[in-house]
């Protein structure tokens, strides 16, 4: 018989011979875990078909994100959860908020305003500058931050969560809703980044919603009226020091997306990071991360453009916030939203997605339009 020393050697190594692979297994399984998020392709309804589904799951996207809106009847809702439960792929619903062009056409006064920085007007230089007695909007943005906007979007999605729980299949996951934020050009510097602004310094024309929360308050809202499912709000950033104009720059030169304004060393941050940790406090689920580098002007590959954006914009976030006392996220909380109309670009965006190990990548094979335009109204 063997000495006991022996045995406890003998079944210690046997131990480490089985136990040691298991436990490298479970740490590489949690390795990956972090560096490969849920990836869910954002498309149009009519888009949806069974062909397409099959398809996006040998593509290894593992859910599908629909277009919601009026023109999505309860048929086409009811066939498209359909194919994509047979397809065994998880279903979400997208949800676009402040672009909004019948509501901005039927209640221009809603509409969000092009601040006082007249650099917006080097844009559209044939647009004539803003009177006594008027105001530029910035056309088709409808912004929840005022009091008759919040109340109208919301009874909006109320009606397009009804229809879902009317018509579809209970097994939907999840509601993303887009463009929280004000609208783009917001001080009136041009940049379709600049989101923190309320009628900067030019008359109001409805009643605006004051506090750094209101979208964590539409955000809660929705939840209330989407019983269990998981309602996840999408963030824009904000101006970035490579858009400065270069003589307040340090020399250095840039995009010249903001014209001559350096709202992106001064307010822009400090709003952002208010407005930001805000929602970061106020709502617990996932929050998206709007990073079309196309659609928000990001091309210019030699100041980080390109889809390597995508990059930035998760820096943006994790350098801005702290450094201006806010609350930061954890990466499995962030939800990147990046753009698929290109192969190449989609691939490289997924797989920085993947080492950034943020939770989730949704690749928008679909438009989603970040442009405005002016739009003068009177205020008297």
């Amino acid at each position: 018989m063997l000495p006991s020393s022996k045995i406890k050697r003998s079944l210690l190594t046997f131990a480490l011979l089985w136990i040691g692979p298991i436990a490298a297994a479970v740490h590489r399984a949690e390795i990956q875990s972090k560096t490969a998020p849920a990836e869910i392709v954002l498309v149009e309804s009519d888009a949806v078909t069974p062909a397409a589904v099959s398809q996006w799951k040998k593509e290894r996207f593992s859910g599908v994100a629909v277009v919601l809106n009026e023109r999505t009847t309860k048929t086409a809702c009811r066939n498209v959860a359909q194919r994509i439960s047979e397809g065994g792929l998880e279903i979400y619903w997208w949800i676009e908020v402040a672009r909004n062009s019948k509501m901005a056409t039927d209640h221009p006064q809603w509409m969000a305003s092009l601040g006082s920085q007249d650099d917006w007007q080097k844009r559209f230089p044939k647009f004539p500058e803003p009177g006594v007695g008027e105001v530029a909007k910035a056309f088709p943005w409808v912004p929840i931050r005022y009091t008759e906007a919040f109340d109208a979007h919301l009874a909006r999605i109320e009606q397009l969560i009804e229809q879902l729980i009317e018509r579809v299949p209970a097994n939907w996951r999840a509601l993303f809703l887009n463009d929280l934020q004000a609208g783009p050009s917001s001080c009136g510097c041009g940049n379709v980044l600049c989101r923190w602004a309320i009628d900067y310094h030019v008359p109001t024309t409805t009643t605006q919603l004051k506090g750094d929360d209101v979208a964590a308050r539409f955000t809660a809202e929705v939840r209330k009226r989407a019983g269990n499912k998981a309602v996840i709000p999408v963030w824009t950033t904000e101006c970035e020091p490579v858009d400065l104009p270069a003589n307040k720059n340090q020399g250095r030169p840039g995009t010249g997306l903001c014209g001559t304004v350096g709202c992106a060393t001064g307010a822009c941050p400090v709003e952002f990071t208010q407005q930001w940790s805000a929602m970061v406090s106020g709502h617990d689920g996932p929050i998206g991360l709007l990073a079309l580098h196309a659609a928000l002007q990001r091309t210019q590959k030699k100041f980080g453009g390109g889809p390597g954006w995508m990059a930035e914009a998760i820096a943006y976030v994790d350098r801005i916030v702290p450094a201006h006392g806010g609350k930061p996220i954890s990466p499995n909380r962030l939800w990147v939203v990046v753009e698929g109309s290109n192969a190449s670009e989609e691939a490289t965006a997924r797989e920085l997605a993947a080492k950034a190990g943020v939770g989730a990548v949704i690749v928008a094979r679909t438009a989603i339009d970040q442009s405005y335009e002016p739009r003068m109204l009177r205020t008297k």
